[in-house]
């Protein structure tokens, strides 16, 4: 047996993952095809194409409209369940999974009924599937009149009832400043919501980092892109112990880098940072939780015991309670112990 066995099989969880971007393309065209996208949408056949092979450098724009396509409360139900599926088949156990609640409210759905369809999907996906879904509710970073609405939202006890477990903030970093998030990341922390703050751009990496810790107190931080080249950014990010989730897919296909070797994963884990591996928006960036675990070991030389760690990690950053998350860990290393056993032990590991 090989690693890349042992990588298949183990249990894991995933907290960063975005519902918009992990619609696979044939269930997007399908929902398309009955809504009747295409009679009311100019230049349908190009949204197709940058759908299938996407253009990075509008990325936004693309999610934007495919979002779009998701009309009735069917259709958001339907792609919750299938991302569900899919990430129990690679035996992830639980997922945080953010949404922006804006854009379906922009589509005529009302609060209720977009909660009642992403939870009917979440219901729909245990039953079948024993996969366990929450919600980060995200505020678009280009609409900062909307977030005091869904800070409101993601509080409120009918909200935390039907999973919702915090509050992020999404979108293209130079559309607006950090301080006008920051009342509406005060009232998610009075509600002891956890808060997840999401970078992904280099430029300027630690004064919007720093703003960001300061102003939004964090739980959690998403992407983390550039934090290598701040020392003093990870020395507080050590300190506190916030958890860095890396998702290393996003920065080879929007090449900021041209392998995942290139990616300072090893400088992060030797700082001691909190590190969590996750898809951010898996079909769009054309990878998966598996191939991401596998790159860690393969491209970034990081040991099986490592990636373990990591593994665990997430667990430990998740916003389950503590009861829970202890019970998870403890399953996990016996999972991971049996694993080695099977696939890994006497053998020189191939991957």
């Amino acid at each position: 047996m090989s690693v890349e066995d042992f990588i298949r099989e183990m249990p894991r969880v995933e907290l960063d993952i975005r519902l918009e971007g992990a619609i696979q393309p044939d269930r997007l065209l399908v929902i398309a095809e009955q809504n009747e996208i295409e009679e009311r949408l100019k230049h349908f056949d190009q949204w197709v194409r940058l759908l299938k092979e996407p253009d990075y450098t509008r990325l936004h724009e693309l999610v934007r409209v495919i979002t779009s396509w998701l009309q009735h409360p069917d259709d958001l139900a339907h792609v919750v369940y299938e991302l569900g599926m899919s990430l129990a088949k690679q035996n992830v156990r639980y997922a945080e999974v953010s949404v922006n609640p804006v854009a379906f409210i922009e589509n005529g759905f009302t609060f209720e009924t977009f909660l009642n369809a992403i939870n009917d999907g979440r219901e729909r996906a245990e039953r079948a599937w024993g996969i366990r879904m929450a919600w980060i509710l995200s505020i678009p970073r280009d609409n900062p009149r909307s977030a005091d609405d869904v800070a409101r939202w993601a509080s409120n006890s009918g909200a935390r009832k039907a999973g919702v477990a915090g509050l992020g903030l999404e979108g293209e970093e130079q559309s607006q400043p950090i301080g006008q998030f920051e009342r509406a990341f005060r009232m998610a922390e009075k509600k002891g919501l956890q808060r997840v703050f999401v970078h992904s751009v280099e430029k300027q990496v630690e004064k919007v980092m720093l703003e960001a810790l300061e102003q939004l107190n964090p739980d959690r931080i998403a992407d983390g892109w550039g934090i290598a080249n701040s020392p003093e950014v990870m020395q507080v990010l050590h300190e506190r112990q916030i958890p860095v989730n890396v998702c290393l897919a996003r920065v080879v296909r929007t090449k900021q880098i041209e392998r995942y070797a290139d990616y300072p994963l090893r400088q992060l884990y030797d700082e001691g940072l909190l590190l969590t591996i996750g898809t951010r928006m898996p079909s769009l960036y054309k990878t998966s939780l598996v191939q991401e675990y596998q790159a860690v070991v393969e491209h970034c030389d990081f040991s099986i015991e490592e990636l373990e760690e990591i593994a665990l990690n997430a667990v430990r950053a998740s916003l389950l309670p503590g009861e829970e998350k202890q019970v998870l860990l403890e399953q996990f290393s016996q999972e991971y112990a049996r694993l080695k056993a099977e696939h890994l032990s006497g053998e020189t590991p191939q991957v």
